[in-house]
């Protein structure tokens, strides 16, 4: 989720109009998801086979999450090659390791990969201030790198890191976690202290909390499972999409996904009955729920 922007992440990247020597450096690939964006995952078009998943001989030591991953990675991809079954092992260990490493489930950090970029490693978005590249948002994870003239992030988490190493999906995938964890466990919110008068005219010393403004990193990073719950500006939508992708890659792979039992559902239809776990409301997020259900179950279901 780009963090400057006022409209929803949800956008494919298409073409930019960079200079040439600058375009090489990306791929042109469909790019974040984010917030109310209706654009339905591509279908092939008729009489268009879909390219096969590369195979290779299974191993015994393959994961549901691995099996799962390479699984929703080919029902989601759009223009961009399936992963062979030694990139989904790579891709299930990176997960497994950053989501134990900072006590989340390994589910939400495929959730917020599905979302963000529809697991296209090489997924880029540049943010110019006017002719000039001020950030760009990129990976498996959209971390966003505002960068300096030697192409660093000089922003937050990835502070001194190379643009071409946060894009590594290993690399990419850590610092999604560690960004994860950093707002759960209480950043993002500020404490000041302000004089002001009261109703009888006197001056007075008050405390208030500053919302984050969000110019650091993407919106996703308040994933509102944490103890800083926002509940106004565009992270109260973010939520429950991507909790119904979590509840669905939790519910085929048998897993617990903690975070999703405090049911804070921050999207409200008036009028309408309210919003669940195992309900996902926009076109996008129905299909993408059922194409990780079409993956296969590893176990018989635990959730309901």
């Amino acid at each position: 989720m780009l963090a400057t922007s006022k409209l929803p992440f949800r956008a494919a990247i298409g073409v930019f109009g960079i200079a040439a020597a600058f375009a090489a450096a990306f791929v042109a690939a469909p790019l974040f998801s984010h917030g109310s964006s209706e654009r339905v995952n591509d279908t092939p078009a008729p009489g268009e086979t879909p390219s096969p998943v590369p195979t290779e001989p299974a191993r015994a030591g393959d994961s549901c999450l691995a099996r799962t991953i390479c699984s929703v990675k080919e029902r989601i991809r759009w223009q961009t090659p399936a992963w062979t079954p030694s990139q989904c092992r790579k891709i299930a260990d990176a997960v497994t390791t950053s989501a134990a490493r900072y006590q989340l489930s390994p589910t939400l950090l495929l959730a917020v990969m599905i979302n963000e970029s529809d697991m296209n490693e090489r997924a880029v978005r540049p943010t110019f201030h006017g002719n000039q590249v001020y950030a760009k948002d990129g990976g498996l994870m959209a971390i966003r790198c505002i960068v300096d003239k030697n192409d660093h992030c000089t922003n937050g988490l990835m502070k001194g890191m190379a643009w071409k190493d946060m894009m590594d999906p290993v690399t990419n995938i850590e610092l999604g976690a560690k960004m994860l964890a950093h707002y759960r466990d209480g950043a993002g919110v500020t404490r000041t202290t302000i004089r002001k008068r009261d109703a009888q005219g006197q001056i007075v010393t008050v405390t208030k909390d500053v919302p984050c403004r969000h110019k650091t990193h993407a919106y996703w990073a308040h994933y509102n499972h944490g103890p800083r719950y926002i509940e106004k500006g565009y992270p109260r939508h973010y939520a429950h999409r991507v909790a119904v992708l979590d509840h669905a890659l939790a519910s085929v792979m048998n897993v617990r996904a903690p975070e999703l039992t405090g049911n804070r559902i921050t999207i409200h239809d008036p009028g309408k009955r309210e919003r669940t776990l195992d309900r996902p409301m926009e076109p996008r997020f129905k299909k993408l729920c059922s194409q990780i259900r079409d993956a296969g179950s590893c176990a018989p279901l635990a959730l309901k």
